[in-house]
């Protein structure tokens, strides 16, 4: 039972990894013919061509994607087409003799990516991807979903450049879902945006004013103050309300006075609660404060 299993394992491995099936159509070049002239066949599929005659032949795209060398009787020649469009043909020995393949393309695919996941409120960042037709062109369109939002907002229609490639840069206010939408396929990414929290040095009379940045006021809502330990971890040591304007003033006296003897860094904290949904949690950069 065992040795069962296992080839029933096997098996179904092989078939995950199995390549995607292409197949191989083959022509006939006859003294008066392509047979067929008129084929029909799917991206990545190849089309032989067969000398039946007893003459030489040649096989030349009209467009110049393919040409075959002459074909001596019995000879064949092979070309494969990876992706979607009409093909006519001609032979250059015989210029009557004429034929058509037409490719089926792939479905359509669009990739989206992100330059940065996380951002500061304020920063842009480029969103970038292809079309898998590789064509230049293309018009892909750009729709973002932000936070709070049901309805999503068109913000660039694109052309795609050299090998269906497209990129632009966008700085979103809030928490933000992207998509690039590209003949009905679709392809999304989460932009996360952070409060700016400045902390600068203290004034001359002794004060640290520190103030939270974004989309919306954070008046009434709650930051941390908090210290570096020697093990170099941050552990707050004073919940602070902001103010009408975001903001906060702080004295050095008071920090100070529950801070030990030596030389500390501070900075603020605005926690994933005191945020809300439309932004990640942020902290501003450090201060040093001592304590004689």
């Amino acid at each position: 039972m065992r040795r069962l299993l296992l080839g029933v394992v096997a098996a179904l491995a092989l078939v995950l990894v199995a390549p995607a099936v292409t197949a191989t159509v083959t022509v006939q070049i006859t003294k008066t013919a392509f047979t067929p002239a008129n084929l029909t066949i799917g991206a990545g599929d190849s089309v032989t061509w067969h000398n039946a005659d007893t003459v030489d032949h040649q096989v030349v795209a009209n467009g110049g994607q393919f040409a075959s060398p002459t074909l001596a009787a019995g000879k064949t020649y092979t070309h494969a087409f990876p992706r979607g469009g009409t093909f006519h043909y001609h032979d250059a020995l015989y210029p009557k003799l004429k034929g058509t393949i037409t490719v089926k393309g792939l479905p359509p695919v669009v990739t989206l990516a992100v330059s940065a996941p996380v951002v500061k409120y304020g920063s842009a960042v480029t969103l970038s991807g292809t079309v898998n037709d590789l064509k230049a062109g293309e018009s892909v369109t750009i729709v973002a979903l932000p936070s709070g939002q049901t309805t999503k907002q068109v913000v660039a229609t694109l052309q795609t450049t050299t090998n269906g490639a497209f990129s632009f840069s966008v700085t979103p206010e809030a928490n933000t879902l992207y998509q690039a939408q590209w003949k009905g396929a679709e392809s999304s990414v989460t932009v996360q945006v952070a409060p700016v929290i400045k902390l600068p040095g203290p004034s001359r009379g002794g004060w640290f004013h520190f103030y939270v940045t974004a989309g919306t006021s954070f008046a009434g809502h709650y930051v941390y103050l908090q210290r570096l330990t020697l093990a170099h971890q941050w552990i707050s040591i004073r919940k602070l309300v902001l103010g009408s304007r975001s903001g906060r003033l702080v004295s050095v006296r008071s920090i100070r006075a529950i801070v030990p003897r030596g030389r500390w860094s501070i900075r603020v904290l605005i926690t994933p609660d005191q945020v809300g949904p439309a932004y990640v949690e942020a902290w501003s950069g450090t201060q040093p404060i001592v304590r004689r």
